[in-house]
């Protein structure tokens, strides 16, 4: 399934992440922190998703921040597309 995540400022400077228009994530300009547990929620990846990555920013708006955002996520969906069920290892007991 192709999952569209969309990073969306807010011209409160707080940074909008949906996935297929559902809202997943607020970061908040005072607090711009996200961590990888936050990331894999984010994705919910299950296998045969693919990611397209997207971003807004109407009043262009700290565009450095929004584009380091961005380019964090494009970066990590890479890899992610290029999983397939061949290159996952089975985890044994």
């Amino acid at each position: 399934m192709e999952k569209v995540i969309k990073l969306t400022m807010s011209p409160d400077r707080s940074i909008k992440i949906t996935v297929n228009d559902e809202e997943k994530l607020i970061i908040l300009e005072n607090n711009r922190k996200v961590t990888a547990d936050k990331i894999y929620e984010i994705l919910s990846f299950s296998m045969g998703d693919t990611y397209k990555v997207e971003k807004k920013n109407d009043a262009n708006i700290d565009p450095n921040v929004l584009d380091f955002f961005a380019n964090l996520m494009e970066d990590i969906v890479k890899k992610v597309n290029t999983i397939k069920a061949e290159t996952i290892v089975p985890h044994i007991s």
